[in-house]
């Protein structure tokens, strides 16, 4: 497996978690779009996430080199503490 794909495939899907969870916050449509595939939105989140990562991950090993990268490791980190401060404030905002 390609280091640097997987890397690359947890970041575009870290922030589309906090992209999903914010917008079904914010569009009712969205929300029961989620709901129809688990029964609730969390669990539609849950089961297209690993989907979206698995697929994610066949595109970019196609398109990336074998190269294990700091670069993109730090760029991972970054991802989740934005995506989790992006969440944050968007609850603590709708208090």
């Amino acid at each position: 497996m390609k280091p640097r794909a997987l890397i690359r495939a947890a970041s575009v899907t870290v922030a589309w978690i906090a992209f999903a969870t914010i917008f079904s916050e914010v569009s009712s449509t969205f929300k029961s779009l989620l709901s129809l595939i688990g029964g609730h939105h969390w669990i539609g989140k849950s089961v297209l996430s690993p989907v979206f990562f698995f697929l994610l991950l066949l595109v970019f090993s196609r398109y990336s080199d074998d190269e294990f990268s700091l670069k993109d490791t730090w760029s991972l980190i970054g991802t989740v503490v934005l995506s989790g401060l992006a969440i944050l404030i968007f609850y603590v905002q709708h208090l």
